[in-house]
C-alpha cells in the first residue's frame, strides 16, 4: 500500500506532490514581500539571480521541491 499525501493551500487549491512544485523559504526579509512575490510570479529571474538579490537585502533564500521536503520529513519523523 502506498501513502497518499494531499496538500491544500488556504485558498483551497490542491497541489500534486508528484510534480516538481517548489517551496521557497525566505529568512530575514521584512519589507520586500511584494518584490519577492513579483519575482516568483513573473519567473524572470533564475534562482541564483533571486538569491543574489535577496542576499543584497540582507536575507537568505532556500529552494526545495515539495516532494523532497515530504520525503525528508517521512524519513526523519515517521519511523
Amino acid at each position: 500500500m502506498s501513502d497518499i499525501i494531499i496538500t491544500v493551500s488556504e485558498t483551497g487549491l490542491f497541489y500534486d506532490v508528484n510534480t516538481n512544485d517548489k517551496v521557497y523559504i525566505f529568512k530575514n526579509i521584512k519589507e520586500y514581500e511584494e518584490e519577492i512575490c513579483e519575482m516568483i510570479k513573473t519567473n524572470k529571474m533564475s534562482f541564483l539571480e533571486m538569491k543574489l538579490q535577496v542576499e543584497s537585502w540582507g536575507g537568505e533564500i532556500d529552494l526545495f521541491l515539495l516532494k523532497d521536503l515530504i520525503k525528508n520529513y517521512k524519513n526523519h519523523h515517521l519511523k
